[in-house]
């Protein structure tokens, strides 16, 4: 073999698992029981035997890969945070005075998508992880049904524009939060289905991104110059929500369930991409609803740690009122604080724009720094949260007319979040576990971004003092909690030590086992 070839047993890449267990699997009944991956290896694997690849066909392999999934993910994440921010952008064009809210009434629809996220994340989880069970009935496979998410909050987003009080867009911002909350699970659930840990963090940071207020801000600059009868407002429900619909369609032609129904690939590619993912033992696909694996990730302390770390960083209340944090209250009132500064519509419009361009340039090296350790990306969080933190300080205990340090406060804040994503994506094994902890970690994420909002009061604009407090309070919690689940998983991995370097999980590779009923599992730290 030439040194730029790779076999299944490639030490360099990882041990995959002989076409002999994954047949004897297959054929003594335990189809359901097993990962997807064996069946391609069943299938496959005498067409294959004895095969190798060379690293460029690899590379080759997932440069195609990339470009099929990247930016269709990419576009329905950034889709999903401009349905979300777009109110931001409506709210300085009037739509608070147009729909006479009152009071606190603002940060309630803010929190809206959140609560309607926390009601459907269950049942669209649940579809998720039984999704052939659900397509015998309903005949609906996995892109489709998100395809059809993709769909409705594109339709309820443009609904948003015919809305005229408080409970109606209430109600429209609930429904569209309930159907994006599959976004977040899927798309975590895709990139560990079809990347290595190493890989993963550089296409979160890309697809994770926070180009939506670049996006928004530009969009309310230029509807302002709008001058017609039609509200302004309503023209950035209605375009938005049109680019959304279009999408919904691009998915259902562009994306692929999993690798084993992937048309784009070969039978030889399917086998590359099974047996290239082998040496992180956390799997590809199962079907089988397993409850052992929900309890185990209930009574996992590192769920409950990594679900506090996202509370904080994302703008919410935990442990009575200390607990609070930044992207939900930025998320509807970064306009608002801007525009208080003295901003008007046009001024604060652009304004509202480099947060998302400081946040993703940050995410994305950090991630890509992250990528190149599997041992020390907890730290590289950790001590990344200190730049938000600063920045919350600076909104703190700056005065009110020093408007260049207010913004840089208001510039850096998504980075931890983002590159935190990989460290869970990476340790977690068991389909059903992904699943159940993929939604988990949602509900924390819109727990924080309800209580955010609720944090910046109205009647303490425009120095919304009680926020900034919540995010300062909270960024040391975060730090505190993702630096304890560090410790923890090297610890795990002192444990079992011995059947690491033994290699002891290729033996139980695509069982669909949990990263604690593998032992040979190492975790990321």
């Amino acid at each position: 073999m030439t040194v730029d070839q790779v076999s299944p047993s490639d030490e360099s890449k990882g041990t995959g698992i002989t076409a002999e267990a994954a047949v004897k699997a297959i054929k003594a009944g335990r189809k359901k029981d097993v990962d997807i991956a064996a069946q391609i290896v069943s299938d496959y694997a005498d067409q294959m035997d004895g095969e190798t690849w060379s690293v460029e066909e690899e590379r080759r392999l997932i440069r195609r890969i990339d470009w099929r999934l990247i930016p269709t993910l990419f576009v329905c994440a950034t889709l999903s945070g401009l349905d979300k921010t777009a109110i931001s952008a409506a709210a300085i064009y009037n739509i608070k005075t147009d729909l006479n809210l009152s009071g606190d009434q603002y940060s309630w629809i803010g929190s809206a998508p959140f609560f309607g996220g926390l009601v459907f994340m269950g049942p669209l989880a649940y579809c998720l992880q039984n999704l052939k069970s659900v397509s015998d009935w309903l005949r609906v496979p996995a892109v489709p049904f998100f395809a059809f998410n993709v769909l409705c909050w594109g339709i309820l987003e443009m609904c948003m524009a015919a809305c005229t009080s408080f409970g109606g867009l209430f109600a429209c911002r609930f429904l569209l939060g309930g159907f994006e909350s599959l976004l977040i699970p899927a798309v975590t659930l895709v990139v560990s289905m079809w990347y290595r840990p190493e890989e993963q963090p550089k296409r979160n940071s890309i697809i994770l991104n926070v180009v939506a207020p670049i996006i928004n801000g530009f969009v309310a600059w230029v509807v302002g110059y709008y001058d017609g009868p039609f509200k302004t407002w309503k023209i950035i429900f209605l375009l938005v929500g049109a680019l959304t619909v279009v999408t919904s369609v691009v998915v259902y032609l562009v994306l692929p369930n999993n690798p084993y129904e992937a048309k784009f690939l070969t039978s030889r590619e399917k086998y590359i991409v099974i047996q290239r993912k082998a040496s992180d033992n956390t799997g590809i696909e199962s079907k089988t609803f397993k409850v052992e694996q929900v309890w185990e990730a209930i009574w996992d302390i590192k769920t409950w740690l990594i679900w506090i770390a996202i509370v904080a960083l994302q703008n919410q209340i935990f442990c009575a009122k200390f607990m609070k944090v930044p992207n939900g209250g930025l998320t509807t009132f970064n306009t608002l604080i801007i525009s208080g500064l003295g901003f008007d519509s046009f001024q604060t419009s652009l304004l509202a724009m480099p947060p998302g361009a400081m946040s993703t340039l940050s995410g994305i090296g950090l991630s890509y720094l992250a990528a190149t350790t599997r041992r020390y990306r907890t730290l590289i969080v950790t001590v990344s949260i200190l730049l938000p933190l600063f920045g919350a300080v600076l909104c703190y205990a700056l005065p009110r007319t020093n408007l260049p340090g207010q913004l840089v406060g208001l510039y850096t804040y998504w980075a931890p979040y983002i590159t935190l994503v990989s460290v869970y994506q990476a340790n977690i094994a068991g389909h059903t576990k992904k699943i159940v902890l993929y939604a988990w970690f949602y509900i924390a994420w819109a727990t924080g971004n309800i209580i955010g909002p609720q944090t910046f009061r109205a009647d303490q604009a425009p120095e919304y003092t009680g926020g900034t407090v919540a995010m300062i309070i909270c960024y040391i919690i975060a730090m505190f909690a993702i630096t304890s689940y560090g410790i923890i998983c090297q610890f795990g991995n002192k444990k079992r030590a011995e059947a690491i370097e033994s290699r002891m999980a290729v033996d139980q590779d695509w069982l669909d086992l949990t990263d604690k009923e593998n032992e040979g599992f190492k975790y990321t730290t």
